[in-house]
């Protein structure tokens, strides 16, 4: 079983680059042949190049990256947290665009700087040669030091106990581990990302392939290195660490990569641990995480997910969401539905296209025809309920409803939601939706706009503030009927005056006698 779980918190950093002649700004995702590998942030993939955020390794890691580059001062970099890799990419690129100081003031935050022998190297070459003899002086004293002694315990593994010759016997050597980012993922507990190409000698019978890898510990406290080739996906295993896959869960995981509900896995200490299971895409190999340990973002690509998708997706449910492009300059976004779901190979959320979500857009079409006759209610409790309104509880929201009135006459008001299947919203009192909210249970609230323009916020209007019911949808005068009982009502408060008045003057006066 996958021993990644164990490290499934650590926060990620990736690169961002800007190519000062292209004018772009791209994701790393590795360096071949000299030149900068990259790609677009602003697409769901997950090949790029990630450091860890607390690490260490980062300066060592960074040198090896220039060091490969044929010509780096092309280029500036800038580190940023994966969660917000694409965020921070289309604020740049539009600073990049159209700079402003504000903009450029941002991009500066995250900005890595050279490593310092390529800053040495530059002031070497600006310098006169009088002053070459005591940079040579100085020189050894700003070596950095052996990655060896750099190394720290936030690593799962130590470097110093990986058995090297052995990996050299496959055709696995540390300078190439370093320099593709692959190490830095194995010392994680993590199965790398990217490939090597391994060779096997089995006496007369000699094998390679392209595989991930990743570290186990020997009984001896030694490290070797596990490679986990490319597997027959027609030859998949039925049963992963005592949970047998029925014939809808290979099914699902051959199509979609996930088998998409939770499972009760084995690890090796024999505790059965709830966990999602999902197949890695490149080597058919199965993965688990464990349920508990799977988070979810609030938003992703535009969207922000819902209490009720939140939970759907931590089950390991795929979730059709409508999601948004990257907006062009003077142009809105474009939208687009997807699927989303928790990948286990991947601990995060990936999005699902082609074959691999025709299955999830599949069963929400489905689901859309059976709730296509649940139309969102246009009511509630008599009170007509915008469009906007409608549209937020269809959404899964919440919506704050004023000026209702209950069997003895008194106003009050509520909060209501409404789920597809439902006849009728769910109404709360404020106490219950202050709760609920709290707990995560419901989105914020929305206002229903007309009970918020005339009830809630206190505004009056001269022609309707005299009207004891609510007003309806965009209602800013009263209709003919209510005109005549709002006429009437003000005739027979003028009448009753009149009474009072008039009874105050018929009313005889008591003389004050004088006591004797």
């Amino acid at each position: 079983m996958d021993e990644r779980p164990d490290n499934s918190q650590q926060l990620m950093d990736i690169l961002l680059v800007m190519d000062k002649e292209e004018k772009t700004i791209q994701a790393v995702s590795g360096v071949q042949d000299g030149k900068l590998q990259t790609k677009n942030p602003l697409e769901d993939n997950n090949d790029l190049l990630k450091v860890d955020r607390h690490g260490d390794m980062f300066s060592n890691f960074f040198s090896n990256l220039w060091n490969q580059i044929k010509d780096p001062t092309r280029f500036h970099f800038f580190r940023v947290p994966e969660e917000e890799a694409q965020r921070v990419a289309a604020d740049f690129q539009q600073t990049v665009k159209n700079p402003t100081p504000e903009g450029q003031a941002r991009m500066a935050q995250y900005e890595v700087q050279p490593p310092r022998q390529a800053q040495q190297q530059s002031q070497q070459q600006a310098q006169p040669a009088a002053g070459q003899q005591q940079q040579q002086t100085d020189a050894p004293q700003q070596q950095p030091q052996p990655q060896e002694q750099q190394q720290q315990p936030q690593y799962k593994y130590d470097v110093n106990k990986i058995d090297w010759e052995a990996a050299a016997s496959i055709g696995i050597k540390r300078e190439q581990l370093e320099q593709n980012g692959m190490l830095d993922q194995m010392l994680k507990g993590f199965q790398t990302d990217k490939t090597a190409r391994v060779y096997f000698n089995l006496g007369s019978l000699s094998h390679s392939n392209d595989s991930q890898l990743s570290l186990r510990e020997n009984t001896d406290g030694k490290l070797f290195i596990c490679s986990h080739g490319i597997l027959d996906l027609d030859k998949m295993q039925k049963q992963f660490f005592g949970y047998e896959l029925s014939q809808k869960d290979m099914d699902a995981v051959k199509l979609s990569g996930n088998i998409g509900h939770p499972a009760e896995v084995t690890n090796r200490a024999g505790e059965k641990i709830p966990s999602l299971i999902s197949r890695n895409l490149k080597t058919n190999e199965l993965v688990s995480f464990p349920l508990d340990k799977v988070r979810i973002p609030a938003e992703k690509n535009g969207h922000t997910f819902t209490p009720d998708e939140i939970t759907k997706l931590k089950q390991g449910e795929a979730v059709v969401c409508q999601f948004q492009t990257k907006a062009k300059e003077g142009q809105k976004p474009k939208t687009y539905l997807a699927p989303v779901q928790f990948s286990a190979a991947k601990m995060q959320l990936e999005l699902l296209f082609g074959e691999r979500g025709k299955l999830a857009m599949d069963e929400h079409r489905e689901m859309q025809k059976q709730t296509a006759n649940q139309e969102v209610p246009k009511t509630f409790r008599k009170q007509e309920l915008t469009e906007k309104s409608q549209l937020e509880l269809a959404g899964g929201g919440t919506v704050k409803v004023s000026g209702l009135v209950d069997k003895r006459g008194k106003n009050y008001h509520g909060y209501i939601t409404w789920q597809p299947g439902q006849k009728y919203p769910a109404f709360m009192f404020p106490k219950d939706y202050k709760t609920a909210l709290e707990e995560g249970r419901v989105k914020p609230a929305v206002e229903n706009e007309v009970q918020v323009a005339v009830n809630s916020q206190g505004k009056t209007n001269e022609s309707t503030k005299s009207l004891k019911e609510a007003l309806q949808s965009a209602q800013t005068q009263p209709t003919g009927e209510q005109k005549q009982q709002q006429d009437r009502k003000e005739q027979q408060k003028e009448d009753k005056k009149q009474e009072q008045r008039q009874e105050q003057q018929d009313k005889p006066k008591q003389r004050k006698g004088v006591r004797r």
